[in-house]
């Protein structure tokens, strides 16, 4: 699933799937990306209720071996993501969610994500097994604590977090009944694997990708351009964890 409803508040002009990085929109990019994993068998693309049409005839313009479905978001991240799970085909098992915003998600990563997490189910003794697995990264910035703006308190212990990213993997069920729950209990999380923790779930963390950064803001833009062009020289390979 491709969550591509958001307006790109953030970085002032949007709707974000439809800026273009090497001349391509990132809609396109996304889809690519998705279609170097063989374990894909359909898309959904959650797109702007306005904007539908628009993003299917955007999707019928490209070659592609899965079929891709066009579905209408929701005004939050989460809701979207309630809306694209459910549009899903009912014998999809395992569903992987993406933000439009990365582009450049490495060739096979969801092979690779969907691969750790089998094998981490067949060798988990807990009687919580893992209904998910996200890729992350360790932090290589130093970190502090705010004590008293703008005094800096303690610094903090980096290397016991990471930087999760997408596509996250996941249980359709686990996933689905959490967004049940979220609805259920009017709460908004950043990312799936936060929403299922919080909930009693567990997730798993994979390998992340430091060329798998996210747009957000404008500066974004000019960093994409940028390694679009490096990758045209040299293309990515396959996933691979950078720290």
């Amino acid at each position: 699933m491709i969550l591509a409803a958001g307006h790109g508040e953030r970085i002032g002009a949007g709707p974000k799937a439809l800026l273009k990085v090497g001349g391509k929109p990132l809609l396109l990019h996304v889809l690519e990306s998705i279609g170097s994993n063989s374990t894909v068998k359909s898309v959904v693309v959650t797109a702007p209720p306005s904007l539908v049409a628009d993003f299917r005839d955007l999707v019928a313009s490209t070659d592609r071996e899965v079929a891709v479905r066009v579905a209408p978001g929701g005004p939050t991240r989460q809701h979207s993501a309630r809306l694209g799970v459910e549009a899903l085909p009912p014998e999809a098992d395992w569903v992987a969610i993406t933000d439009v915003a990365r582009p450049f998600t490495p060739p096979g990563t969801i092979d690779a994500l969907l691969d750790e997490l089998r094998e981490t189910l067949r060798s988990a003794r807990s009687s919580r097994p893992p209904c998910g697995i996200i890729p992350a990264l360790p932090l290589v910035d130093s970190l502090h604590l705010l004590d008293e703006d703008p005094f800096l308190g303690a610094p903090f212990d980096r290397s016991l977090l990471r930087a999760a990213q997408t596509p996250q993997i996941f249980d359709r069920t686990c996933v689905s009944d959490a967004y049940t729950a979220a609805a259920r209990d009017r709460l908004e999380f950043t990312d799936d694997a936060g929403m299922i923790r919080h909930f009693g779930g567990t997730v798993t963390a994979g390998p992340g990708d430091a060329s798998n950064f996210k747009i957000t803001y404008e500066r974004d833009l000019a960093l994409a351009e940028a390694f679009y062009a490096h990758l045209r020289v040299a293309p990515q390979t396959g996933p691979a964890a950078h720290g």
